[in-house]
């Protein structure tokens, strides 16, 4: 059966080449959203480490108008006292500029081990944690009694310890960074850059929220709190800085908006994919119906030596999916380069995932659009067909 298939491809192989073409072009298009898709969706079951809901920023004004360090340090001591003192704020912390969402990043490498240690690091209070609802998963956080330690204390990412120290410990272990450092906990993420984010190594470093460049200030709110209640926190931080030069956002809006960034890109994608399947099964319809019409003579021949109505209309479901088979092993050829040949810096395994999505959503297309035709190429009968002819 899969002999003669072949046969009649060959025999028609210039009307199947647009085909073949048109399948393959598919599959290429299908297979580069699929692995955009799949390389972004996979990062969505992995934490990113801090919570979002009830969560307010304030960029504070970094000029600070001449002020000395001692005045910063009161006013920025006189900030968190009395934001912490209003109704509806339950924790109130200070870092640097890196601030969720925001596209800053601080990072640094060392070869002080033997090997390079690559991070990005961002410098917190002691109650970052409380605030941003940080899930430290080994050792403990920062305390007030660490700004005086010996060793400069570092919390790092569940992901910094599997790539530099795999299966080991470090908690309460010194690190040469930058410098002596000593590991005091490990968090389990912290993707301040969004869901879509990457994993990569992060470290934290101990800043009292009275340092000059702790210029971001986090609020922990109490659930239901009115938006009106920004008003009193706008009026609360221009009276004790003396400046309106500073901004507050919320932090799950700010979630929302940096997520869209790729949720519109991947819809957009998946649906002209979705409408050029379209397009291809509207092909393959067609093709199948001129075939059939085309063919009826053939086709009561064989009713007429004894063909069932099943043979039939597995011969002419056999055919496209014979040609369907066939474009979609020249698409998988070209696609494998891409991980093969290192193309693209995404993990082989999302590549091949896509080929295989890709293989099924082509195949699916083509047996639901070849079942009709097929079917109604079974009924036509033997003296009919020979009699129009």
């Amino acid at each position: 059966m899969i002999s003669h298939i072949l046969k009649l491809i060959w025999n028609k192989k210039s009307n199947n080449s647009l085909l073949i073409i048109e399948i393959f072009l598919s599959f290429l298009v299908l297979f580069a959203v699929l692995s955009y898709v799949i390389y972004n969706t996979d990062r969505l079951s992995i934490t990113t480490g801090f919570e979002t809901e009830n969560r307010w920023l304030i960029y504070l004004d970094r000029n600070n108008d001449g002020m000395d360090s001692t005045a910063i340090a009161e006013m920025k001591t006189t900030l968190k006292r009395e934001l912490r003192a209003m109704p509806n704020i339950e924790a109130v912390s200070f870092t640097n500029g890196v601030g969720p969402y925001s596209n800053n990043t601080w990072q640094s490498s060392s070869d002080d081990m033997g090997f390079e240690i690559f991070s990005r690091y961002v410098y917190a209070d002691e109650d970052f944690e409380e605030t941003m609802g940080i899930n430290v998963i080994e050792g403990r956080w920062f305390e007030e009694d660490d700004v005086n330690a010996t060793y400069e204390p570092m919390i790092v990412n569940e992901f910094f310890m599997n790539e530099y120290f795999p299966d080991k410990s470090m908690v309460d272990s010194i690190i040469l960074f930058d410098g002596d450092k000593r590991v005091v906990g490990v968090i389990d993420d912290y993707r301040y850059n969004g869901i879509f984010e990457e994993p990569v190594s992060t470290s934290f470093f101990l800043q009292p929220h009275t340092a000059e460049r702790a210029s971001i200030v986090y609020l922990k709110l109490s659930p239901n709190t009115p938006k009106t209640f920004e008003e009193e926190v706008s009026k609360t931080v221009e009276s004790i800085t003396k400046s309106s030069s500073f901004v507050i956002q919320d932090l799950s809006a700010m979630e929302r908006r940096n997520s869209r960034e790729t949720w519109i890109p991947m819809i957009a994608l998946l649906s002209i994919s979705g409408f050029l399947c379209i397009n291809v099964a509207l092909g393959l319809f067609g093709v199948l119906w001129y075939n059939i019409n085309n063919r009826r003579s053939e086709i009561g021949l064989r009713r007429a030596l004894g063909a069932s109505r099943q043979s039939i209309a597995s011969q002419f479901t056999g055919e496209v999916l014979m040609l369907t088979v066939l474009a979609v092993l020249v698409g998988i050829f070209f696609a494998v380069q891409v991980p093969l040949l290192k193309l693209i810096d995404i993990p082989p395994v999302i590549f091949y995932r896509s080929m295989l999505y890709s293989a099924l959503i082509i195949l699916t297309i083509v047996v639901i659009c070849a079942l009709y035709p097929s079917a109604q190429a079974s009924r036509i009968q033997p003296a009919t067909a020979l009699h129009e002819d």
